[in-house]
């Protein structure tokens, strides 16, 4: 699975390259044809069920369900996603120009976002121990593009808008963020984890997928699934910045 709350497109949308990325992998782990079925979802509540129902031996996780689901689903660090452009990630709030300079002048303001589905993880990480639900009022929409247009529409239905990795640095694409200026940044933070999920896959499977996985960057065969995924490709897992970052999650 590759599991991404409020990241762009859909299940649907994403099932070719979802099939490219699963028949690679099984031929370069040395698996049986057809024998990796990958899938996308960016929705929580449906990803999470879909766990819970299809029980994958794999998944690709967004940061923030690493850190709220690693302990109950018993997820393994295998390796660590190197998405195009950095090799950390943020979150990014950003408000109109003439607004408020930093994160204290931004109190009480409203706060425009897609990644508001796990507010233990906004108020813990990205702000620092602040309680997002009473450090601002919420207005939360469908997609990056709406937040940053609900800060800096016509309309200015929000104050702020609160961006993942992904949506910042795709920001520049939309006319309305070049009004915008960064507020608040959240510490660096590790890029989303490849993970096994004990008991599903069988361990000889698990150190030949993450053969694979480690082996895509440098792979020809490997750079059209790569780019369209905005991956360079896999690393050893950062076992040491997931753990920091864990302890503050779990604060």
């Amino acid at each position: 699975m590759v599991f991404y709350p409020g990241a762009p497109g859909s299940p649907e949308e994403a099932k070719s390259i979802m099939n490219d990325f699963g028949a690679y992998l099984a031929k370069a782990a040395g698996l049986p044809a057809g024998s990796l079925n990958v899938v996308y979802e960016n929705d929580l509540d449906t990803g999470l069920a879909d766990i819970a129902k299809n029980k994958p031996g794999f998944a690709i996780v967004g940061l923030p369900v690493y850190l709220s689901q690693a302990a109950k689903l018993k997820m393994k660090l295998l390796a660590q996603t190197v998405p195009t452009g950095h090799k950390t990630e943020g979150y990014y709030i950003l408000g109109r120009t003439g607004g408020p300079a930093n994160l204290q002048a931004a109190k009480g303001l409203k706060l425009s976002s897609n990644q508001l589905y796990d507010k233990a993880f906004v108020s813990r990480i990205v702000l620092g121990g602040q309680d997002v639900e009473t450090f601002f009022k919420l207005k939360e929409v469908h997609s990056g593009a709406r937040a940053i247009k609900a800060v800096a529409g016509e309309e200015k239905k929000a104050d702020l808008a609160l961006l993942d990795q992904r949506q910042y640095d795709a920001k520049d694409g939309l006319e309305e963020a070049k009004g915008l200026k960064l507020v608040h940044r959240s510490p660096e933070l590790p890029t989303a984890p490849m993970v096994s999920l004990e008991g599903v896959a069988a361990d000889a499977d698990a150190a030949a997928i993450k053969k694979a996985l480690l082996g895509m960057g440098a792979d020809p065969a490997a750079k059209e699934i790569l780019n369209t995924m905005t991956l360079k490709g896999f690393i050893e897992p950062d076992a040491a910045a997931y753990g920091a970052t864990q302890k503050l999650y779990d604060k």
